[in-house]
């Protein structure tokens, strides 16, 4: 059991003894403030005897204490309603995390699916890219193929004048080799 000491206070010109368990200091404040009240009242009414001081002072240090118990209900009052208030910024945060997570899986599908259609272009250009080069050595080959064929006709028609131009010589020949031989004959 925790030791006892006694206080002396002294309140209203009256001198107190009292018997204390380690909170002397809180009684000391409680006595000065009890002290102050009394000698408030005191001083406002100057002729009333201790009894009437001591009433009156209860009486407003008793008025205190409820508007400070009023104001506490207040408080609690207030900190019940922030806690509410709290609590459904609480809820409305687990929603919206919910939300946000519902919206982050989305996100990341869609980009898988934005990295598959990536992959399936880029596999797409590649395509494109080689058929565009085949295609480019197809009109490379045409254009020499054409070249080819214009040469090969343009060899044709020189062969064709040579063989005209010899069949000329050859046909004239034989009609001065008739006419030679007619001459000859006649």
């Amino acid at each position: 059991m925790p030791e006892q000491t006694i206080i002396e206070l002294r309140i209203l010109d009256t001198d107190f003894n009292l018997k204390a368990k380690d909170n002397e200091e809180q009684i000391r404040l409680i006595s000065d403030y009890v002290n102050r009240e009394l000698e408030g009242v005191k001083a406002a009414n100057p002729f009333t005897n201790h009894i009437r001081i001591a009433i009156l002072g209860c009486m407003n240090i008793t008025e205190k204490f409820f508007a400070a118990q009023d104001e506490a209900k207040m408080s609690e009052n207030e900190k019940m309603k922030e806690i509410g208030a709290i609590n459904l910024i609480k809820e409305e945060l687990g929603e919206a995390n919910i939300l946000f997570e519902k919206e982050k899986t989305k996100t990341n599908i869609l980009a898988e699916e934005k990295d598959l259609l990536q992959n399936e272009i880029d596999e797409q250009n590649e395509l494109l890219n080689q058929y565009r080069e085949h295609l480019r050595q197809s009109k490379v080959e045409s254009e020499t193929n054409r070249k080819t064929i214009l040469e090969l006709q343009n060899q044709l028609f020189e062969s064709q004048i040579e063989l005209v131009k010899v069949n000329k010589n050859h046909i004239e020949k034989d009609i001065f080799k008739s006419i030679e031989d007619k001459i000859k004959i006649d």
